[in-house]
């Protein structure tokens, strides 16, 4: 363990203790589930319009679309615990996958979709006629034209993580800096904890990552780097997390965007620099084409959401506000985790113990160090990142891991060691044995490979004779696990009004709107 870690775990021991408080640890978290709606029959996308009975994809709370039509996105408020934040995500799918019942289709349980036949089999999503509804479908029409419709169904699991106010006041405390404001404090130990999660990030797809195997339609022409188990099934043949490897999100554009989380004032302006200057290939595209637009303008970045990152941080925005004018006005208020694969074998895309080993390693990110990247590390992360999910379930592997190469496993029990230590502190100052026996887990998966989710979808895969059968399966147990269960009468009515009222509310914003989508856009990008 590090010095540096050694020391702060034991501070907040101290903390707690003498205080006999622990609120210093309590974390608040948000979740943001995605995942195909599917015909029942093959497992193809749906061509159907976001179910009305769903509301409005605008502006419903809990339940809207990502890229396309068929890309469902479940998003939970804040919670104080894992338990209650999974109890409503539990009621979103339960209220969702008795309403897609009726209508023939399922979620798909992966990350990588099923059979896909080019971009024209997959629907953009439509947000209504207001202004904001149309910057939403333009976008989105930018994204197909720049990285094609099929990538943008690759599915994930989103995790939003924040500390409480009395973490904050222990902090400061522990760095004895009068001098830094609770904002800067904030917003620069969120940056370290960036730093130390892409030093360790690899860790979460080699754990969790359960994308080993896709489709052939996601590759029509092939690829060297995987094998082919099936007429339609290619397989990585120690591959963690496809989803997280080039074969997945990859940009051409944004691969010279040197963001190395050094700085909250760097970060801020290289994203915007971004966003504000044009790239060849895009302006050879257009932006209105024949009174249609296909992107909002012809820069790297159409918005700075574009910017694709395993992790980002983020301030919840005022109407209109551009992200990177929160963090520069009032600082970073929690982060987002993006790498995570969600989990096939569960019927939500995740469980207990993969949120609780995220809330301890995010402690632990927090807590190692604040030390900057060098450039060279900055090089580095990448093609470590790449080797480690491509070839992962090889866990005698060598790798570079910055600090000199090691295989995977020696890595990864060194890594996890530390994690349990703030696992057993976390245990010990709450009483909640759940943080330590979910670091056993993942302890459990390096030393037995068989255990790791990509290993068991590899092999389900294999037994099926096929990647999206298998997935089909998993599907259909899942469907039928929902409708064997009752929705509760005050939360099936709490989203019965929560669909009317998104309608009403889609409504008022059509309704309200002054301005061409023209001026609208121009007003949007201009820099705040």
């Amino acid at each position: 363990m590090s010095t540096s870690l050694h020391h702060a775990l034991q501070a907040l021991s101290n903390h707690c203790s003498n205080k006999q408080d622990t609120r210093a640890l309590t974390f608040h978290r948000g979740i943001e589930r995605e995942a195909l709606r599917v015909n029942n029959e093959n497992g193809r996308i749906s061509h159907k319009p976001h179910p009305i009975t769903l509301g409005s994809a605008l502006t419903h709370k809990s339940v809207t679309t990502d890229y396309s039509e068929a890309l469902m996105e479940f998003i939970t408020g804040v919670h104080p615990s894992v338990e209650s934040a999974l109890k409503e995500l539990d009621d979103i799918h339960l209220f969702v996958s008795h309403e897609l019942s009726k209508e023939g289709e399922s979620l798909w349980p992966a990350s990588m979709p099923g059979q896909i036949e080019g971009d024209a089999d997959v629907p953009i999503a439509e947000y209504g006629e207001s202004n904001s509804g149309k910057l939403k479908h333009a976008y989105r029409q930018g994204l197909s034209y720049r990285y094609g419709r099929v990538m943008q169904c690759i599915a994930g699991m989103h995790y939003n993580f924040s500390f409480d106010k009395d973490f904050w006041a222990f902090l400061k405390d522990f760095k004895d800096d009068n001098k830094v404001s609770y904002t800067d404090l904030q917003s620069e130990s969120y940056f370290a904890l960036i730093r130390n999660f892409r030093r360790s990030s690899w860790l979460l797809p080699l754990l969790f990552g359960a994308s080993p195997a896709i489709d052939k339609s996601f590759l029509p022409e092939g690829n060297d780097k995987l094998s082919e188990i099936s007429p339609d099934t290619l397989m990585g043949p120690n591959a963690t997390s496809l989803r997280m490897s080039d074969l997945g999100y990859s940009n051409d554009a944004q691969a010279d965007l040197y963001v190395c989380y050094n700085e909250v004032s760097t970060y801020i302006q290289t994203i915007r620099n971004a966003i504000q200057t044009p790239y060849t290939e895009y302006e050879k595209i257009g932006v209105k084409v024949d009174g249609a637009y296909r992107q909002l303008n012809t820069n790297i970045l159409q918005i700075e959401n574009e910017y694709y990152s395993d992790i980002r941080p983020k301030r919840v925005t005022h109407a209109g506000e551009h992200p990177s004018a929160a963090l520069r006005d009032r600082g970073v208020e929690y982060i987002e985790v993006r790498i995570m694969d969600l989990d096939p074998f569960t019927s939500i895309g995740m469980d207990k113990d993969t949120l609780y080993f995220l809330d301890t390693y995010l402690v632990y990110c927090m807590l190692r160090g604040d030390e900057k990247f060098t450039a060279e590390e900055c090089e580095a992360l990448r093609s470590m990142q790449q080797e480690a999910v491509t070839q992962g379930r090889d866990l005698e592997k060598s790798i570079n891991f910055l600090e000199g190469a090691f295989s995977i496993k020696v890595q990864a029990n060194k890594l996890l060691s530390d994690i349990m230590s703030v696992a057993s502190t976390l245990a010990e100052l709450t009483g909640n044995q759940a943080y330590i026996n979910a670091v056993q887990l993942q302890m459990d998966k390096i030393a037995n490979k068989e255990l790791l989710p990509s290993a068991k979808i590899a092999q389900l895969s294999e037994q099926e004779g096929s990647y999206a059968k298998a997935m089909l399966a998993l599907a259909e147990q899942h469907q039928l696990d929902w409708q064997a269960q009752e929705l509760d009468h005050n939360i099936a009515k709490a989203f019965s009004d929560e669909t009317k009222d998104s309608l009403l509310r889609q409504k008022h914003i059509e309704e309200s709107d002054e301005m061409s989508f023209e001026v609208f856009l121009a007003e949007y990008l201009t820099p705040q």
